[in-house]
Parts: structure tokens; C-alpha cells; sequence
């Protein structure tokens, strides 16, 4: 019964930090336009700093194996949630760049160790589909909490604090992080499947199909909060548009678990990107008010997150060799650290 509840309570540590780790992403467009109007940021230099953001996540995931060697367990969460929480801080007190820039990679160098790290310790426990569930759903309902909230912290009490209330959410990980053991086990992930059957050609058309989604969705994400802004949409409208909209998450994932291999994946791909493409072109000339951006987003987060299902589970079932998969997170991070660079270029 005493491990019984240990595991539950490590479960339910990993839950929380896997959903939590990434608040960066669920708030960035919002985030992005308070640290623009605090330092009067163009459209090239937000798009520097959504990409210090995205690429110092996708480092920290992949240097988890190397710290995991030297630190294990309790230490390493405890160590990236002070350090996150510490830079997010100085975030809110640097006025000129490049020193934010800097400041944003390092923090979610730290973010990244903790989401790859808690999403790798679910991988070793029993029930994994019901955590990476479960954490989905949490991830989800605080990301639209967060982005309600955010524009209302501003205008109560300054872009300063807003911009620093991201390290509260470091705060609660540290305390979640006490629940894990000072060592954990370093055992190999259990496996959910053998590699995938299928055709190796599909599973990689099926790779390079999700990174052009990404691509398409990170070139737009962090600078829809300029755009609203500059067709006269107040900041707390633009807080609960986005709230709202992220919840076309929620149908988006439930619809392939409804459905499950009843559907060809194929179609639901297809869907998913006409709903992104729809959305993506009400942006660009129907979001005259918040009801219109809430719609865009809505569409787009749900055939975001319906067309990312179906991907991932056409590169897992097209992967006879077990090369495609490993891939996945990589490319899904590393689009979204190159497309707003990209848009910085142009």
C-alpha cells in the first residue's frame, strides 16, 4: 500500500510538470505582445525572441540524457524550476535586447528538462496512454485559464508583473517536484508497442507532413496578439479570445479517441489542414473583433490538434524499423523554433 501510494503521488507529480512545463507555449502570442509594448519590439525582433524560446526547449529535451547522468530524480526538477522561476523574473526586468533574448533561451533550456524529463518518467510507469491523457487535459484547461488571466494581471498591475507571474507556475513545480524520490529508477522506458508495420515511405511522408503542419501554425501563433491589437482589439478580449479558442483542443483530441482505427487516417488529415487553412485565412481578413479571433482560434487548435493525432499515429504505424518515431518531438520542437525565425528573416 506504501508503494501503492509513492507511485501515485510520483504519478501525479510527473502529471502536473509534464502539463505545466510548456505554460510558455499556451500564453506566447500574449506573452509576446506585453514584452513588445514594454520594449517596443518590432516584427523582426518578436520573431527573435519566439525563436530563442522554441529552440531553447527543444536543447533542453535533448540534453536531459546528459544531466540525467550527474543528476537524477528530485534534484534535476527542483534545480530547473528555480532556475526557470529565476529567469523568468529577470525576464520582467530587462528593458533592452539582446539581453532578454538571452534571457528567454536559458529559461526554456530549463522549461525543456523539465517537460522531457517528466514525460520520459511517465514512460516508465504502468498506464502511460491514461498519463499523457490526463496531462493533455490539464495541460489544455491551464493554458486557457492562463491566457484569460494574463491580460487582466497586466492591466491590473503592469506588463512588469504579468510578464513575471509566468515564474508562479515554476513555483507550483518545485513543490510538486518534492514528491519525487531523490533517485529515480534509470531503467529503460517501458515499451508501449513493437515498431510499427506498414510502409517506411508513408511513415516518412507522414513525418514530413506534420512538420510542414507545424511550420504553418508556428509562423502565425506568436504574433496573433499584434495582429488583434492592430485591428483595434483590447488586450483582455484578446486574453479571453485566446482562452477560449485553445479549447478547440479539447474535440480535436477527443475526436480520434472516439473514433480510434474507425476512420482512415488519411481523411481525418485532411480535415484537420482544411480547418487550419480556414482558420489561418479568417486571421488574415475576418478577425475584426474578439468573437471572429475566437473562432479562428477555435478552428485552428482543433484541426491542429486532429491533424497532429492522426499524424503521429500514421508515423507510428509506418515504422517498421523504429527510426521515424524518435523524430516526432524533435521536428514538432525544431518547427516551431525555425518558422518564426523565418518570419523574423523576412
Amino acid at each position: 500500500m506504501h508503494n501503492n501510494n509513492n507511485t501515485l503521488l510520483l504519478r501525479a507529480a510527473l502529471i502536473y510538470i509534464a502539463a505545466t512545463a510548456l505554460i510558455i507555449i499556451g500564453v506566447q502570442p500574449i506573452f509576446i505582445g506585453l514584452l513588445a509594448e514594454r520594449l517596443q519590439l518590432d516584427l523582426s525582433q518578436q520573431g527573435w525572441v519566439l525563436s530563442s524560446e522554441m529552440s531553447g526547449t527543444l536543447l533542453g529535451s535533448l540534453i536531459l540524457p546528459v544531466l540525467g547522468r550527474r543528476l537524477s530524480g528530485r534534484g534535476l526538477y527542483l534545480a530547473a524550476a528555480i532556475a526557470a522561476l529565476m529567469l523568468n523574473v529577470l525576464t520582467a526586468a530587462l528593458d533592452t535586447l539582446p539581453a532578454p533574448i538571452l534571457c528567454r533561451f536559458a529559461c526554456c533550456i530549463a522549461a525543456g528538462v523539465l517537460y522531457a524529463g517528466s514525460i520520459s518518467g511517465l514512460g516508465r510507469l504502468p498506464g502511460q496512454d491514461r498519463s499523457y491523457g490526463l496531462s493533455l487535459l490539464i495541460q489544455t484547461a491551464v493554458f486557457a485559464l492562463y491566457a484569460t488571466c494574463m491580460p487582466q494581471l497586466a492591466e491590473q498591475f503592469g506588463n512588469r508583473a504579468a510578464i513575471a507571474s509566468l515564474g508562479f507556475w515554476f513555483v507550483l513545480i518545485g513543490v510538486a517536484a518534492l514528491f519525487i524520490p531523490a533517485q529515480l529508477l534509470r531503467a529503460a522506458p517501458v515499451r508501449l508497442a513493437q515498431a510499427g508495420g506498414g510502409s517506411a515511405l508513408i511513415g516518412r511522408y507522414a513525418l514530413l507532413g506534420m512538420l510542414c503542419l507545424q511550420l504553418a501554425i508556428y509562423s502565425l501563433w506568436g504574433f496573433v496578439d499584434q495582429l488583434a491589437r492592430e485591428r483595434g482589439i483590447d488586450a483582455v478580449d484578446v486574453g479571453w479570445a485566446f482562452g477560449l479558442g485553445i479549447l478547440g483542443g479539447l474535440p480535436g483530441g477527443a475526436l480520434p479517441s472516439l473514433l480510434g482505427a474507425r476512420v482512415s487516417r488519411g481523411p481525418m488529415i485532411g480535415l484537420g489542414s482544411l480547418v487550419v487553412l480556414v482558420s489561418i485565412g479568417m486571421l488574415a481578413r475576418y478577425t475584426h473583433d474578439a468573437n471572429q479571433l475566437c473562432m479562428a482560434l477555435f478552428l485552428m487548435n482543433f484541426g491542429w490538434v486532429l491533424a497532429l493525432t492522426y499524424y503521429m499515429g500514421a508515423i507510428a504505424t509506418n515504422d517498421p524499423r523504429g527510426t521515424l518515431a524518435p523524430w516526432v518531438s524533435a521536428l514538432q520542437l525544431g518547427a516551431a523554433a525555425v518558422a518564426p525565425a523565418f518570419v523574423a528573416l523576412q
